[in-house]
């Protein structure tokens, strides 16, 4: 499978995730799109926080772990 295929494959799941994140709350369908979006880009920030969050704990850890050495 190509790159592009698992992309847009990826991209549509993150949609699906997103509308159905959305259709919880009351909403018109003008703007059902455009905050769907807003939810996947939310999403996706909070993600790449968290993982960036996880590394710099595991740096420090391993930072510590030396130190007691």
């Amino acid at each position: 499978m190509s790159i592009q295929k698992k992309s847009l494959i990826s991209s549509l799941n993150a949609t699906k995730k997103a509308n159905v994140a959305s259709s919880t709350l009351d909403v018109t369908p003008a703007t059902a799109g455009a905050k769907s979006v807003k939810m996947a880009k939310m999403a996706k920030m909070a993600k790449m926080a968290k993982m960036a969050k996880m590394a710099k704990m595991a740096k420090l850890a391993k930072l510590a772990k030396f130190a007691k050495i």
